[in-house]
């Protein structure tokens, strides 16, 4: 990687922890569900992967995951347990895989998942169970999505 693309990297991860971190200052006694920066910022997230799972933009959804993981360093290093699981939820998704851990999810963080959940499913982006290939069973046929009560 040449120089000023691992600055621009850099610089681009270093603005991406500032956001959140901003955000977090700004409240940092307010549960997330009535954290209405915190909801915008989770809308924004979810609308830029949508974005990029319809469009199947993949060096765009490399770039968004490298800006997931940042913001799920953040959750994880102020104990938000509840945003880093989102995240890792949202950036499974991204990889086409449907994780158990969204049944941990809840408030803003399970509203957001139903909306982007709900947007994608009909879409064309395959999302498979975790530890599923394809979503074929071993007959090789192939198996619909179970919708999200499965997993509850």
């Amino acid at each position: 990687m040449h120089h000023c693309c691992k600055a621009q990297k850099v610089q681009t991860e270093a603005a991406v922890v500032e956001e959140w971190a901003a955000l977090a200052a700004s409240n940092p006694d307010m549960p997330d569900e009535e954290d209405p920066a915190l909801q915008e910022d989770i809308n924004k997230l979810c609308n830029k992967a949508v974005r990029l799972m319809l469009a199947e933009n993949t060096p765009g959804m490399l770039a968004f995951r490298d800006e997931l993981s940042q913001v799920g360093q953040y959750f994880s290093s102020t104990n938000n347990m509840r945003g880093a699981t989102f995240i890792y939820v949202l950036y499974k998704m991204t990889e086409h895989v449907l994780v158990k851990e969204i049944i941990n999810l809840e408030d803003i963080y399970l509203r957001a998942f139903d909306k982007l959940y709900g947007l994608v499913e009909e879409s064309g982006w395959v999302l498979n169970r975790e530890g599923e290939e394809g979503g074929e069973d071993e007959s090789g046929d192939s198996e619909p999505l179970p919708s999200l009560g499965a997993y509850q």
